[in-house]
């Protein structure tokens, strides 16, 4: 048996649980959690009853651990192996256990809770700006080193986990200009992620925020700041935002829109027991586009190229989970990643 935190109803309470420890089925891995970080996500899909097929059901995406089991059928990993991956659900428990093609090995330059911090945030920031229409804005669909768009300006709206990676790949791809629009209390650490310019939040507000001259990319993190930002995007720029809400475009301005989610994977690969899952937006060109980047991101992070978010580590094991997302919810959380030792 083991520990999770588990949601018995629809927007039904986090509670701790007993459950038995699953056994992989063919093409399966069982994990043992090392670290499983934390994501606004996750309340959400309790609150509002989204991306759940079936209760009681465990959430947590996020997971770092190591192999303690292989299904029939697996190759390429064994047991004692570390690796990570981003679930649709199941990581707030003490083992997990999912499909091998999702799963990426550690490198040993890394931790389990540096590497928590990537499997959600980090695509959400890389699919939007990386990978082609319709699930991103083709900045650098192959991952090209030479510094693709050297000489152009980006503005990042947050300070979260998925604005930092957005400035870490802004840099990456040779943005001359990355404006942060964040609390200037981060401002050293942007700065240091590729931020050249940091506008305060606390001292300018989101709808009076103005860039001159636009700039021709806007990642919009916090999902609210689309309008700000087909105002600050030139005209034939591209803006990524996480909203998942329908979004109009400017009159008088022609603007490539990403409205992305997390995915490394579609629905060919992993997916819902059900078909009319509410929230999930997945497509085979999630697919399609994880693979490049499940394969280039041990050498991004092996490299230094991006580097992991500022870790938080709650207390009490798997139980802490349920204090860090009260936390989340009240917006209590700023610059770090919540990270739990299940």
């Amino acid at each position: 048996m083991q520990q999770a935190v588990v949601v018995k109803s629809p927007k039904a309470p986090f509670t701790l649980e007993s459950l038995p420890i699953p056994t992989p089925a063919k093409g399966e891995i069982l994990v043992k959690i090392h670290s499983v970080a934390l994501n606004p996500i996750s309340w959400r899909q309790r609150a509002f009853d989204v991306l759940v097929d079936e209760y009681p059901v465990v959430l947590g995406s996020d997971v770092a651990g190591v192999v303690e089991q292989v299904g029939e059928g697996v190759q390429g990993f064994k047991k004692g192996e570390r690796v990570f991956a981003g679930l649709l659900h199941g990581g707030f428990q003490q083992y997990v256990a999912f499909p091998v093609a999702i799963a990426l090995r550690i490198p040993d330059n890394i931790t389990y809770d540096q590497v928590s911090t990537f499997p959600v945030a980090f695509p959400t920031a890389c699919v939007g700006l990386f990978a082609p229409a319709p699930i991103g804005i083709g900045l650098n669909p192959t991952f090209s080193w030479d510094k693709p768009q050297r000489g152009e300006s980006a503005l990042v709206i947050g300070s979260g986990s998925v604005a930092q990676f957005a400035i870490q790949l802004l840099k990456f791809l040779g943005f001359t200009r990355i404006i942060a629009y964040a609390s200037l209390r981060h401002e050293a650490y942007l700065r240091e992620l590729g931020a050249t310019d940091v506008v305060d939040r606390t001292a300018v507000p989101l709808e009076e925020l103005v860039v001159s001259p636009p700039v021709k990319v806007v990642y919009d993190a916090v999902g609210s700041g689309f309008k700000t930002a087909c105002e600050c995007v030139v005209d034939g720029g591209s803006i990524v935002t996480v909203s998942p809400m329908p979004i109009s475009l400017p009159t008088g301005k022609t603007v490539a829109v990403s409205q992305v989610q997390g995915y490394y994977y579609g629905p060919d690969v992993v997916g819902p027991k059900r078909n009319d899952v509410v929230g999930y937006l997945a497509v085979p060109e999630h697919t399609t586009f994880g693979k490049v980047v499940m394969r280039e991101l041990p050498e991004l992070l092996a490299k230094g190229v991006v580097v992991a978010n500022p870790v938080e580590v709650l207390p009490n094991g798997v139980a802490g989970v349920i204090e860090g997302l009260e936390r989340l919810q009240k917006g209590s959380v700023s610059g770090v990643k919540l990270v739990a030792h299940p």
